[in-house]
């Protein structure tokens, strides 16, 4: 069944659900929309009778209705982080099927259009995210990244496709493998007793107003984890290793560290440190990702940072 056709069905129990306060829905699907989530745009009416546009989106998986709704406005003191949640709920129609009813972000997602605020908007968010996160305390385990395996299956990936620098990869990978185990247990070792958000980038945020002005705001809450600040940072950082012209002379990391401080978050004397070696090992692994292999800029990119992090990861 198309999702158009599955939300028509269920269309009626969620006005039910809501009280009758959601207009008709018009379903939709974004260029960058993945998963097999249900959305469409719609108004609800609020307790004081006024007509907000709003967005529905069902199934939503039950870490992001939990995060939506411990970043309301009304749980913390850091401004708003995420859409206005409206309405919500864990079932419908008689399925376990979690919904959401949330205020429609109307300009972005962030792209170019901010001429560089972009940038600076998802740093500020991001921070204003960490600091709401830390009232919920991130108990148990972190996510263990087979990295060995990803470093083999790179090096595999470079014997196979016979790209113009595999040389160059085969020597700077036999040279970081050496280095591996050393790394390891200094990122190991790092502070995991926070929240990561897990997919912190451009594509994820959008704002109320149209270019340049902001605040952003987050969306897609499924991704986030425990871990360290520094997975987010470098994660963000690496996207635009093969467009640094559109970085400017930001270092996204130091931006993030520097937002997390001004929120009194605590940064680790060594973060530094653990940037270096989380940007190898991203950089080292592109080979196997096939995804950025297929893009020769990125991949050039990858290349060239891991080879300058070589002599500066210890």
């Amino acid at each position: 069944m198309a999702e158009d056709q599955i939300g028509t069905a269920l269309a009626p129990a969620l006005v039910s659900a809501c009280e009758s306060r959601i207009s008709p829905i018009r379903w939709f699907r974004t260029d960058w929309q993945a998963g097999g989530a249900v959305t469409g745009f719609t108004t609800y009416k609020t307790d004081d009778e006024v007509e907000r546009p709003a967005v529905v989106k069902f199934p939503v998986p039950p870490q992001e209705l939990q995060w939506l709704r411990r970043l309301q406005p009304d749980q913390h003191e850091h401004g708003q982080i995420v859409p206005q949640l409206f309405a919500s709920g864990e079932a419908l129609a008689g399925y376990d099927l979690a919904w959401v009813i949330m205020q429609q972000l109307e300009h972005g997602p962030l792209d170019g259009q901010w001429h560089g605020a972009e940038f600076d908007l998802l740093v500020n968010v991001a921070g204003r995210f960490y600091a709401a996160a830390e009232l919920h305390p991130a108990t148990g385990e972190p996510r263990r990244e087979p990295w060995a395996d990803f470093l083999k299956r790179a090096r595999q990936a470079v014997r196979d496709n016979g790209w113009p620098e595999a040389q160059r990869w085969n020597v700077a990978l036999k040279a970081f493998q050496k280095k591996l185990k050393k790394l390891m247990k200094v990122w190991d070792e790092r502070d995991t007793a926070h929240w990561c958000h897990g997919d912190l980038h451009l594509g994820n945020a959008m704002t109320c107003h149209p270019a340049p002005e902001g605040p952003a705001f987050l969306f897609d809450l499924a991704r986030i984890h425990i871990g360290h600040w520094i997975e987010d940072a470098v994660y963000f950082e690496h996207l635009f290793w093969s467009q640094p012209q559109r970085l400017g002379d930001r270092d996204i990391v130091k931006l993030i560290s520097n937002e997390r401080k001004q929120r009194g978050l605590r940064a680790e004397p060594n973060w530094p440190r653990l940037a270096n070696i989380r940007r190898a090992l991203v950089a080292a692994v592109a080979p196997a990702d096939p995804m950025r292999a297929a893009h020769p800029h990125h991949l050039h990119a990858s290349l060239e940072k891991l080879e300058h992090l070589l002599t500066a990861v210890n």
